[in-house]
């Protein structure tokens, strides 16, 4: 279960910013009672203009994760860490910063580190039994090799320090040397946030994943399920096999020529499998139609509805980038309240996704989102992103968030300025120059623009 992220100099993002997904009624470090999956929202929805900054904020967490799955293995040998720095600043680039608050076995761990180009500068892991912080592990010193542990972490720590490198995580470290008490948490941050970004590469990764989710029967009764929710006219789906072509082995064979050869194998294998997907006729009749000849509707449904799917079973996290993206509003609305039913959602599994859709936001929606469900960011003057959520603005029962965000009262709309537009299209001759009343008007409506208020 994610808690919150926060994140410094990452891309757009240069101040430190905070989403969190801890609800706003929590008024201590940890629920009383110990129901996280209570005091916590399934649903984080992040709105904002175009180049905003709001897909840097999930490639900052796939970042942290990907460092945290990494860093001691695949990354390890590499010249220099992966380092993002926001980029409109002179000088020196300050480290980037980077932190997870995750709850393991009912306990809320919080994992940072700050990192830049030379590799790991600190690292910290605290707990928060009986609702008290507790200090783990600090990484420190001038090139991040100084490890001072508490005595409440249990394992043999030294062993584990013997094994970081500069530009590897000690958390990283620990979990390949088998430290059970740090696999723990490392396991709960790396397999169990799930990104599915935007994009036709990678939603044939996803669809690659759901292969292999529906090789087990009751993940294909459900997959087959949601397909049918949707309404696509699928009665069935599964996997099939063929032969490459003598080119397309040739061409693959070459590509793969530097690879250890099971790792060739598996790809090979992988390249001639596809979905295969059986459609109803009107008389009963079944007919099975390639993967290839299915609307990117249906492939987008599919290569999202699975990995809920997992999500559900795992209480996972779900990242998604451009949820409404080649799916129907109505798809993408049930997605969401599929997360926000307890019925279906049992283990308290989270969805955080980027959207321009505002019906989440609508008085007419099923599953309405509360303002610390509803998040901005927006592009300020000098180039840097801002995070902010709804509840930070004062609202009413019935307020119709939707409209009041598109009318400009929470920002993070884009600033239309119709006269950069008009005058060029007169300099090129396109454009005659307009009635003084018309002009009135555009510039009126480039000034209700520009002028951005967050008062009622």
């Amino acid at each position: 279960m994610l808690l919150r992220f926060r994140v410094a100099n990452h891309r757009s993002i240069r101040d430190e910013s905070e989403l969190s997904l801890i609800s706003s009624s929590l008024r201590t470090i940890s629920p009383r009672d110990g129901d996280w999956a209570g005091a916590t929202t399934r649903v984080a929805a992040i709105y904002g203009a175009n180049a905003s900054g709001k897909s840097n904020l999930l490639d900052a967490i796939d970042f942290a994760i990907s460092a945290i799955r990494q860093s001691a293995t695949t990354w390890a040998e590499n010249d220099r860490f992966p380092y993002h720095p926001f980029a409109l600043t002179r000088g020196e680039k300050p480290p980037s910063f980077y932190e997870l608050s995750v709850v393991v076995d009912g306990v809320r761990y919080d994992y940072g580190f700050r990192s830049t180009a030379l590799g790991i500068e600190a690292e910290w892991l605290f707990s928060y039994p009986e609702s008290r912080r507790r200090r783990l592990f600090i990484r420190n010193g001038p090139d991040g090799n100084s490890i001072t542990f508490s005595r409440h972490l249990p394992g043999e720590n030294s062993l584990a320090a013997s094994l970081v490198r500069p530009r590897s995580l000690f958390l990283s470290a620990a979990a390949n040397s088998n430290h059970r008490f740090l696999q723990r948490i490392h396991q709960q941050i790396s397999r169990h946030i799930l990104y599915a970004r935007y994009g036709e590469f990678d939603q044939q990764t996803r669809l690659r994943v759901a292969m292999e989710t529906i090789s087990d029967p009751d993940s294909l009764e459900l997959a087959v399920s949601l397909l049918r929710m949707a309404d696509v006219g699928i009665s069935g789906v599964r996997v099939t096999s063929h032969d490459l072509s003598p080119e397309a082995r040739s061409l693959l064979d070459l590509i793969l020529r530097e690879t250890r050869q099971e790792d060739a194998l598996r790809i090979v294998e992988e390249a001639g499998r596809a979905l295969a997907f059986v459609h109803s006729a009107a008389d009963g009749e079944e007919f099975e139609i390639p993967q290839v000849d299915q609307s990117s509707g249906t492939l987008a449904w599919m290569a999202l509805a699975v990995p809920a799917l997992q999500a559900f079973r795992g209480g996972d996290v779900l990242l998604v980038d451009e949820l409404d993206a080649n799916l129907h509003p109505h798809l993408a609305s049930a997605l969401v309240e599929m997360f926000k039913n307890p019925e279906i959602n049992q283990k308290g599994a989270q969805i955080v996704f980027t959207t321009h859709d505002v019906s989440f936001m609508s008085p007419s929606y099923p599953a309405l989102l509360e303002p610390d469900e509803i998040w901005f960011t927006e592009k300020r003057g000098d180039g840097s992103t801002e995070l902010f959520s709804l509840a930070e603005f004062p609202t009413r029962n019935g307020d119709n968030f939707s409209k009041r965000y598109l009318d400009g009262r929470y920002g993070a709309v884009p600033l239309l300025n119709h006269r950069i537009i008009s005058e060029i299209l007169r300099q090129t001759g396109t454009l005659h120059h307009p009635p003084e009343g018309q002009e009135r008007l555009i510039s009126g409506a480039g000034e209700i623009h520009d002028r951005k208020t967050r008062e009622f």
